[in-house]
């Protein structure tokens, strides 16, 4: 697993971004992986997507005052198999 998805999990699990408690998708992401280069970036982006087409990331647009984005979460039925990753 990429280092910066790992710090991205161990952010959302610290913080209990967890369920309906969510956060902005592109500053998390951005504070994040800001130090990787375009090689690591490309496969951060393929695990990322990966994780969220299983489910273990929740991503949902939300109206905020300058628009709408997108904000994560982690998802709750699925902590389990987050944990196993951090190990």
């Amino acid at each position: 697993m990429n280092n910066s998805l790992k710090a991205i999990l161990i952010y959302l699990l610290n913080k209990k971004y967890i369920g309906g408690r969510h956060t902005p998708e592109n500053r998390l992401i951005k504070s994040k992986t800001k130090w990787i280069d375009k090689e690591e970036e490309g496969r951060f982006d393929k695990e990322y997507k990966k994780m969220i087409n299983q489910g273990i990331i929740l991503r949902q647009k939300k109206k905020t005052g300058k628009g709408s984005d997108w904000h994560i979460s982690l998802n709750p039925r699925k902590l389990k198999e987050v944990y196993e990753m951090l190990k």
